[in-house]
């Protein structure tokens, strides 16, 4: 069974852009809406789904809230054209959103974060092959392809509570996180950006460095990142 990306918004012609943008890369299902989108979350089986925003009924926020409640194995990417830190820092808290998007988000950058989130879909060992449940897979601690990565997994896992923790390098190419910073080693510092997921950024790419504790937004621009404080 293929995997399925979802795109939700509440106007019909930008879902039909999205079809046109990615024609014949993903298998792709529109939602006019976040209620739909629910409807159809209760039907089919998707790897991934990105939403706007600021959608009528349910927010995109309140809509990815819910579908980590029900759906948690199911990434998810809030896309919206409101930048602010308040948005960003309520649809993490909310919607323990994978990654966020900036409206106008170009091809290249939408490709790379279904792509992105396909990989932690796969890595997640939470991949279906019919609509049954499976067990979830053996994380293999060499995917990482750095032996840092592996070193900082065991620390993270029992910082954030969770017997099971993703830790994963960022995926650099116009990317954006937010979420909280929790350990700060030698040459990493790691960001809690959805659940059980964390981010382990290369210091060397960072502007400056956060304090432990601190809400932050990392932004990936030509190879380097810019860090801002939310919070302390």
């Amino acid at each position: 069974m293929s995997e399925r990306i979802l795109f939700v918004d509440d106007e019909p012609a930008i879902l039909d852009g999205y079809r046109r943008l990615l024609r014949g890369e993903y298998e792709i299902d529109t939602a006019n809406g976040g209620m739909v989108a629910l409807e159809m979350l209760d039907k089919q089986k998707y790897a991934v789904v990105i939403a706007d925003m600021r959608m009528p009924e349910i927010d995109g926020a309140q809509l990815l809230a819910k579908i980590a409640n029900k759906h948690p194995e199911v990434m998810r990417i809030m896309l919206t054209g409101n930048s602010d830190m308040q948005t960003a820092v309520r649809a993490v808290n909310e919607g323990a959103v994978f990654r966020f998007l900036t409206k106008p988000c170009d091809k290249e950058n939408l490709r790379n974060t279904i792509s992105a989130a396909l990989a932690q879909y796969r890595l997640s060992g939470l991949k279906q092959e019919d609509l049954g449940t499976v067990a979830p897979k053996p994380r293999d601690k060499k995917r990482a392809g750095d032996p840092a990565l592996v070193e900082i997994e065991e620390q993270v896992r029992k910082i954030l509570a969770f017997k099971s923790v993703s830790i994963r390098p960022p995926s650099t190419a116009g990317a954006i996180y937010v979420g909280k910073t929790i350990w700060d080693g030698p040459t990493y510092i790691v960001q809690s950006v959805a659940g059980t997921v964390a981010i382990a950024h290369p210091k060397n790419l960072l502007d400056h460095i956060p304090e432990i504790g601190n809400t932050v937004k990392i932004e990936y621009n030509s190879g380097s990142a810019t860090v801002l404080t939310i919070d302390g």
